[in-house]
């Protein structure tokens, strides 16, 4: 969303009041890592940071979280699964805040969710892909609905999963031959 780039200290300011209104001083980019084989169902990997800083001039402690923390964050990605050898100013991993789910507070530290991408943009993480697909799905979904002379505007298509329910006509009577 645009407010990544136009309001995230807004944001950040809001989050950060949110948080610190129930006790929390941490806050972490939460993501789903692949392992070296590929897949790693379940796991969770976090960057953990303070919200605050030590004023050098006050000798105070202050709280200290911005847009730049909200919606980025960086992790070594040389444990993960690379494709081959690489440089290492291409090692780092890099987090991006996931605008699709809610940030949440577990005891002290607010959990970013976020997506985890290799220096080219590789998927580092479970959630990536589906990321990826959920735009490509969107982005294709407003074709064919303006093909068929729907016309959404600035809508997303949005994919849900739910619960699927199968119906079955059976002639009355071959039900009550049960």
């Amino acid at each position: 969303p645009s407010w990544t780039a136009s309001h995230s200290d807004t944001v950040a300011k809001a989050v950060l009041d949110w948080a610190v209104d129930r006790g929390a001083n941490t806050y972490c980019h939460w993501f789903q890592p692949m392992a070296s084989s590929g897949v790693r169902h379940g796991q969770t990997g976090q960057v953990q940071n303070m919200m605050m800083a030590f004023n050098r001039t006050t000798n105070d402690i202050e709280f200290d979280f911005d847009g730049k923390n909200l919606t980025k964050g960086e992790t070594d990605g040389s444990s993960y699964p690379n494709g081959g050898l690489r440089a290492t100013h291409t090692a780092g991993g890099y987090l991006a805040i996931d605008t699709s789910s809610p940030i949440f507070l577990r005891g002290d530290t607010i959990f970013i969710p976020s997506a985890f991408v290799s220096y080219y943009g590789a998927a580092l993480d479970e959630k990536t892909p589906l990321l990826r697909s959920n735009a490509a799905l969107s982005k294709h979904g407003k074709r064919l609905l303006a093909h068929l002379g729907l016309d959404i505007g600035d809508q997303d298509v949005i994919s849900n999963i739910g619960l699927e329910q199968e119906f079955f006509l059976v002639p009355r009577d071959q039900y009550y031959r049960r």
